[in-house]
């Protein structure tokens, strides 16, 4: 995900929902620590979803709940290209706009041991792609030394994306394997694609020419897509841009990379599925096709064209 400043946009509801993630997640009791576990153990969780294509980004950890021992460590993986973060309480600064959420997100602070009586543990951003605008890690582990449930979210997506890790005595005897949690995670995988992509069909059949959603979201899954991507209308049409299908708080622009109108490229500014910050309108009075994309996400493949027709 490309992020670029929200300029000249209102950012109340953005920090509302953002603001839910305070007090949330408070540190569970901390027990007696151990530093030495002869018989510790290193887990694996993913970090997100994606399709091949990275039109379906998924906002899920999985699995999402696992049970280890003191002394053991969790590494989380990348698991997509739509960026993420591992964190645990209320991050320091205020979520009142774009720039103190991603300071928060991208920041790293914690050592390689978890200590759940501090207030802020942040992973930085995870994410499979690198980005020429924050530095991203494919992966990040914890060891954890306190006994308890400790609950880890995505900063940049919320309380709809999080993992609670059960942490017991040394050498309690597992639940279960990471064989078991890998089998979980493929399902639970297969699941989120499954939402995505039905999400996607649900969007397209509402879809006209004049009326093309940018992206669609649900609290599982995002389409990273302008649909229809590919549109044709007639001379002289009119065509709404609409983030209506995203139920979640996912930003997108219209940024056309050649059409002019009233002396500058057409750019819609950042739309979020909000009232009055949902729609744009263009109306096309000049035959040919015209390519255009989503600042934030063209690197996922949120791309589109209006070809215009006489």
């Amino acid at each position: 995900m490309s992020f670029r400043p929200f300029s000249k946009r209102p950012l109340a509801v953005l920090v509302a929902l953002i603001g839910l993630l305070v007090g949330l997640f408070g540190t569970a009791p901390a027990q007696a620590s151990v530093t030495n576990n002869k018989n510790a153990v290193t887990w694996n969780v993913l970090v997100g979803e994606q399709s091949p294509d990275l039109a379906i980004q998924g906002m899920r950890f999985l699995p999402g709940e696992i049970w280890i021992d003191q002394g053991d460590v969790v590494k989380f993986w990348a698991n997509s290209a739509e960026i993420h973060t591992v964190s645990f309480g209320t991050p320091p600064l205020p979520p009142t706009s774009i720039d103190n959420l991603l300071f928060d997100a991208v920041n790293p602070v914690g050592g390689p041991v978890f200590d759940p009586t501090e207030p802020w543990t942040n992973s930085g951003i995870l994410s499979t792609q690198s980005s020429p605008e924050f530095p991203t890690i494919k992966a990040y582990q914890l060891k954890f030394a306190n006994r308890g449930a400790f609950t880890f979210y995505c900063l940049i997506h919320g309380i709809m994306m999080s993992i609670t890790i059960h942490v017991a005595a040394p050498n309690t005897p597992y639940p279960h394997t990471q064989a078991f949690y890998d089998a979980q995670a493929a399902a639970q995988g297969a699941a989120v694609l499954a939402d995505g992509y039905a999400l996607w069909a649900a969007t397209a059949a509402k879809a006209t020419p004049t009326h093309v959603y940018a992206g669609a979201s649900d609290d599982t899954a995002m389409v990273m897509r302008f649909i229809p991507e590919a549109d044709t209308v007639s001379v002289g049409s009119t065509v709404l841009f609409d983030l209506g299908a995203n139920q979640v708080i996912v930003p997108h622009t219209v940024t056309f990379a050649t059409l002019m109108q009233n002396g500058s490229l057409v750019d819609s500014g950042t739309l979020l599925p909000v009232p009055g910050l949902s729609t744009f309108s263009v109306t096309f009075d000049q035959v040919g096709t015209w390519n255009y994309f989503c600042q934030f996400h063209d690197d996922l493949g949120m791309v589109g064209s209006v070809t215009v027709t006489p």
